[in-house]
């Protein structure tokens, strides 16, 4: 396995909107824990501090990240990360969230790092836990709030 994270450029952003967490391999604008792939990009184009990347094994793109900084809310997070239904369990989700996080941790004044999900998303829940994210005990638009200081 060698996780790596590309830019979304001209090459490759239809081959990353067509990612999609539906095992039937349908594409909704929300999926079942998170904004489509499509909806990140447009939303990284209209507000700053977003950085979007497609997620690869070597050459085959396997899923995505989005992640920055969140003028909202004035805060450093993890906004998705997701991997296509066709690699999940497979432990790429595991290795692209750490390769986010290194990224992230060279961020010049990023000291923690926010991620939320759904209370339901339990596979989601355990891999935060094992990267140290704690919860903050809050919840923001019907999710769990987690952080992890750095």
């Amino acid at each position: 396995m060698n996780i790596l994270l590309k830019d979304i450029d001209n090459e490759n952003w239809e081959k990353c909107i067509s990612l999609t967490t539906d095992k039937e391999g349908q594409h909704f604008i929300i999926e079942e824990f998170v904004a489509s792939n499509a909806v990140s990009i447009a939303q990284s184009k209209i507000q700053d501090g977003w950085i979007t990347k497609a997620i690869y094994d070597d050459e085959i793109m396997v899923g995505f990240a989005m992640y920055g900084f969140s003028y909202e809310d004035n805060l450093y997070e993890i906004c998705r990360i997701m991997i296509d239904h066709k690699y999940q369990g497979k432990g790429y989700g595991k290795v692209a969230l750490g390769k986010v996080i290194e990224e992230m941790k060279n961020f010049h004044d990023c000291h923690e790092i926010f991620i939320s999900f759904e209370p339901d998303n339990l596979i989601g829940k355990r891999l935060y836990e094992s990267f140290n994210f704690k919860d903050t005990g809050e919840i923001i638009e019907d999710e769990l709030l987690y952080s992890l200081k750095l």
